[in-house]
């Protein structure tokens, strides 16, 4: 059975989830709280956290650190750059290169995906 929604955090926080990565949505009946399927988990996250879309994106999201958050120093560290992308298929992270990419392969899973530029989060 497909999700009927799919989200990603806009900001970091408590929640432990990346960046970037589109999550499917088992529930979002409250308010205040969606219910996200992370790695065959249920994982609660305060909705006003998160950007919701009706269908699975098919493009790479842009990911953009600030040179003071934590992440930033994270994604330095693992050779990714304070700018990077994460696959919409399999969440895998990997440097954009070149750094205006219009489409990219992603070395873990395969798949070509254009580079959604116009929503980094």
């Amino acid at each position: 059975m497909q999700p009927k929604k799919w989200a990603r955090v806009r900001k970091t926080g408590a929640h432990g989830l990346r960046r970037g990565a589109w999550y499917p949505v088992v529930n979002e009946s409250r308010a205040d709280l969606v219910v996200l399927d992370v790695n065959k988990k249920n994982i609660p996250v305060p909705r006003d956290l998160l950007e919701l879309r009706e269908e699975r994106p098919a493009m790479w999201s842009v990911v953009e650190w600030a040179d003071r958050q934590r992440g930033a120093h994270q994604a330095t560290r693992a050779n990714y750059g304070h700018v990077y992308a994460v696959c919409p298929s399999c969440k895998a992270r990997c440097r954009l290169e070149p750094s205006d990419a219009q489409e990219m392969v992603c070395p873990n899973c395969g798949g070509e995906f254009g580079v959604d530029w116009t929503e980094p989060c």
